[in-house]
């Protein structure tokens, strides 16, 4: 951007940029206050190998090798948005909240979001202070309360921070968080690599390693925005012309899940690496050794856990039956599928194929950053995952969706103002 179109920026999207970035500073300033009593330097060295751990740390940027007051994050929020969005399918209440009430309704479900983030937010926490309690200098009833009362508060402080972020800043609070964690760890990690990499051909490698990266970029991208167009006609369309207006369609995202199966499918898969280190029955441990990272059915029970958990978080957010009941109430009709139970299935059926097809391309570039280490040495990339990868395509592309919509705006108000 040119000094000539950064002074062309409209002073209220110059407003919002500030006001983001002085929040995001605020959000990551509290992760590295560490919360008094804690050898963190005894815990990041005990638990550094730990798999769990690690993806945990990736996650927050490095948040989780200090206790600190905003250790937690954006994670108990994002925790209560999937803990609602399971409770809508399961609670017809809920679900009429959601379909029939409006913006009124809308509201209600924040609202309960925001209580069930504290629900998350004082477990997470329980959960962390008794982890953390060989690594507590003095141990008592009071150090546990402080304790679960900080780490409690800071996480809502983060979620009112990303809702301000929402509001007042650009793009969407608790994604842009995120993002930014995401960037702030893959910049340690291409720090530390280029330190620890052999100098012998390395120009090489690290051009090679881009080529693949941005390779995994642009398959990121077309998963995030690629669509089917399923073709529709309306009742005025049948009455007039049995041509198919190219214009009508109805838009299937490729990746309607989103990123969450890739989340839960790497906690997952991460697991037998935890519960190895501390197990000591050799015949389960042999069992779950052939499921670790660079063992034979490693990457098989990772490509089965995405697409299995991708089909059912998508059968959770997208129902056929009521997108085929809604065209038929609007006599809207695909043609050549007749309404009702065969609009239904025929939907169905381009579901399952989208989200195989999406599943099998997330582990495809999963892998990517693996082979760049296995063949070039260079392990660059090999610390960003393909969520991370994900989230941080989405929420680019969402910003820049947002600050073009409204700079289309501007210049609508503008003529408008000249006519």
């Amino acid at each position: 951007m040119t000094n000539e179109q950064f002074e062309r920026l409209p002073k209220e999207l110059l407003r919002r940029f500030l006001y983001t970035i002085i929040l995001l500073l605020i959000v990551r300033t509290s992760i590295f206050i560490p919360i008094p009593g804690v050898d963190n330097l005894s815990f990041y060295r005990n638990l550094e190998n730990n798999t769990v751990f690690n993806f945990v740390n990736d996650v927050v940027a490095g948040g989780a090798k200090t206790i600190g007051i905003g250790t937690f994050g954006i994670s108990p929020y994002f925790n209560a948005t999937l803990s609602v969005q399971a409770i809508i399918k399961l609670i017809p209440e809920w679900e009429r909240l959601q379909k029939e009430e409006g913006e009124l309704g809308r509201r209600i479900l924040v609202q309960r979001t925001r209580y069930i983030t504290l629900i998350w937010a004082f477990l997470q926490s329980c959960f962390l202070v008794y982890w953390i309690r060989p690594y507590v200098f003095n141990w008592n009833s009071s150090f546990m309360l402080d304790t679960v009362l900080t780490l409690t508060t800071g996480s809502m402080f983060v979620m009112w921070i990303s809702e301000l972020i929402s509001e007042y800043g650009i793009g969407n609070g608790s994604s842009f968080l995120v993002m930014v964690n995401i960037v702030t760890g893959f910049s340690r990690t291409i720090t530390i690599s280029l330190q620890t990499s052999h100098l012998s051909g390395l120009k090489t490698k690290i051009i090679f390693s881009s080529i693949l990266f941005v390779s995994m970029m642009l398959v990121s991208i077309f998963i995030s925005e690629g669509k089917r167009k399923v073709k529709i006609l309306s009742s005025r369309q049948l009455g007039t012309s049995s041509i198919v207006n190219s214009r009508s369609y109805l838009p299937l995202k490729l990746n309607a899940a989103t990123i969450i199966p890739l989340v839960i499918s790497s906690l997952l898969i991460a697991l037998p690496s935890y519960i190895i280190e501390r197990l000591s029955t050799p015949v389960i441990r042999n069992l779950l050794y052939i499921f670790i990272p660079g063992q034979p059915l490693y990457l098989l029970a990772y490509y089965a856990l995405v697409v299995s958990l991708n089909a059912f978080y998508i059968s959770l957010l997208v129902n056929p039956a009521d997108i085929a009941e809604n065209l038929t109430k609007l006599g809207v009709v695909i043609p050549g599928i007749r309404p009702g139970r065969q609009t239904n299935a025929y939907l169905t059926a381009i579901l399952n194929r989208l989200g195989f097809i999406s599943a099998t391309l997330l582990c495809l570039i999963g892998i990517i950053p693996y082979a760049i280490d296995a063949i070039f040495k260079v392990p660059i990339f090999k610390g960003l995952s393909v969520t991370s990868l994900l989230i941080f395509v989405g929420v680019a592309t969402e910003i820049a969706k947002q600050v073009r919509t409204y700079l289309l705006s501007q210049s609508y108000n503008v003529n408008i103002e000249k006519d």
